[in-house]
């Protein structure tokens, strides 16, 4: 049954394609992620891609993943409480260059080049996410989708995480490439895809079994009491209250051996005039506990109001004050980012300090990481252990693999956790949403192990950049060479 004669049947096919495509994104793209699921969303739209016209797929294409891109349509009206205008970006943005890549893969396959149409996909996908990245992070890179898939997520170390939403987009491109190749052609397509995937998987498999041994450690303690309704206090009273019941599980933690204590993002709004009096509290608390602590605050001031992290000595000195880079749209538009980094020579080794969004940015991370960071130290706040705490809340594990480095993360309403430079959760406990203490004390190894992402940085989504333009060169060569056939005497302008 011919597929242009019959509309019915053409009709069904793309409307199934476009359910297929949507429903595989939807489960592997939102909050609870399926990972193997992405490996397969766009083969429907790709598929019947060579069969529709440019416009027609594109529209296509732009509905399935706009579609699936509902998944996070509570999340980002009711949760992070985005503006309509900033929801529907949020959505459309990813719709639109999903749009363009399978349009760009279908203008190569159409002109005969099924080799060139498997690389244009998943070149396209990386170099739009990269563009996008640098102004509003990496949040929604398919890279993520593989942070549980441990051999995959090694590559991040050579590339970024670029190089893993390269090689999830490829495979769809590739099956469906090989459909449309030539039998000589496809064998060949065929071998260098599975050797790519064989060194892939090979590396990622020996960097596993292959993570150096610490030469030294220490012992960090996590603390988060506020999930429940004192969720950020913002009168005097009710601050210093709080701060107080911090400070009295340092002593505890610090009898076990901890040698620091973090507590998570914005724990309290602290006025000016009270800044003095915390600092007071928990300098008389690390000097009397001899351990070091690491406070969260959102410190008000008559210049700016500021998200700062305060690392207090074990002599109950303030060791240094660092101030968020990246602030959340909408929640911090009133705050004032910080630009300088904290970088913390030890006994153990150098130490960092981020604080939650500011590790969607590899930059910084990598930054760190050029200055021989063994462990960074990360207060954060999440939404909920239902919500997005282990989507947000492991999305920072993928800058511990690039960078080389262990990390402690602790998330207000979300997670503690310590994941070590290959992505493996060393230690994890969720915090309690009625408000109830929760403590844990890890063991947490600090060793930089150096990588070719740290040195040369966004090296590969550069080269997807480069590759995308010889690739459009390519089609509109192809396109031109089309027109002067069908049109021999027309003028081109």
């Amino acid at each position: 049954m011919d597929w242009q004669a019959n509309s019915l049947r053409r009709a069904i096919i793309i409307l199934s394609a476009i359910a297929l495509t949507a429903t595989a994104y939807f489960a592997s793209s939102g909050l609870h992620r399926v990972w193997w699921l992405v490996w397969l969303a766009p083969l429907p739209v790709l598929l019947i891609a060579p069969r529709l016209r440019g416009p027609q797929i594109f529209l296509v294409a732009l509905t399935a993943r706009a579609l699936a891109g509902l998944n996070v349509w509570h999340y980002l009206r009711d949760v992070v409480q985005f503006p309509l205008s900033l929801l529907l970006l949020s959505i459309l943005i990813p719709a639109t260059y999903f749009g363009f890549a399978v349009v760009v893969y279908r203008g190569l396959l159409r002109k005969g080049n099924p080799s060139l149409a498997m690389l244009a996909f998943p070149v396209t996908m990386v170099a739009a996410e990269y563009l996008i990245s640098l102004s509003q992070g990496t949040f929604f890179s398919a890279g993520y989708t593989q942070l549980g898939n441990l051999p995959i997520l090694q590559l991040a170390a050579l590339t970024g995480l670029w190089g893993i939403s390269f090689v999830v987009n490829l495979l769809p491109a590739a099956v469906a490439a090989l459909v449309s190749a030539p039998a000589a052609l496809r064998i060949r397509m065929a071998a260098a895809l599975a050797l790519l995937y064989i060194c892939v998987l090979s590396y990622g498999m020996v960097r596993l079994h292959s993570t150096p041994n610490a030469s030294s450690s220490v012992i960090v303690g996590l603390v988060e009491t506020h999930a429940g309704q004192n969720m950020l206090p913002t009168e005097p009273q009710a601050s210093m209250a709080l701060m107080q019941q911090y400070a009295a599980q340092v002593p505890p933690l610090a009898a076990r051996g901890a040698q620091f204590v973090v507590f998570p993002e914005m724990s309290a709004l602290v006025l000016d005039s009270a800044s003095a009096q915390v600092d007071e509290l928990f300098q008389r608390t690390a000097r009397e506990a001899h351990v070091q602590v690491l406070l969260g605050i959102l410190h008000a001031t008559a210049h700016g109001t500021y998200n700062e992290g305060r690392l207090y000595s074990a002599t109950g000195n303030i060791e240094t004050i660092y101030r968020k880079h990246h602030l959340v749209p909408t929640w911090e538009s009133r705050s004032t980012p910080g630009t300088t980094l904290s970088v913390l020579p030890q006994p153990a080794g150098t130490i960092g300090i981020e604080i939650c969004r500011d590790m969607d940015y590899p930059e910084l991370a990598r930054r760190y990481a050029n200055q021989q960071a063994g462990l960074l130290l990360v207060p954060a706040w999440d939404q909920g252990i239902d919500v997005d705490a282990a989507f947000h809340g492991h999305l920072s594990i993928m800058r511990s693999v690039e960078g080389g480095f262990t990390q402690v993360r602790d998330a207000k309403n979300g997670l503690l956790t310590v994941a070590d430079s290959r992505g493996r959760i060393l230690a994890e406990t969720p915090t309690h949403s009625d408000g109830a203490l929760v403590t844990m004390l890890a063991t947490v190894p600090v060793h930089h192990d150096p990588t070719l992402y740290q040195k040369w940085g966004d090296w590969f989504a550069w080269l997807d950049l480069a590759a995308l333009l010889a690739l459009l060169a390519c089609w509109l060569v192809g396109l031109k060479r089309h027109v002067h056939r069908e049109h021999p005497h027309a003028a081109i302008a």
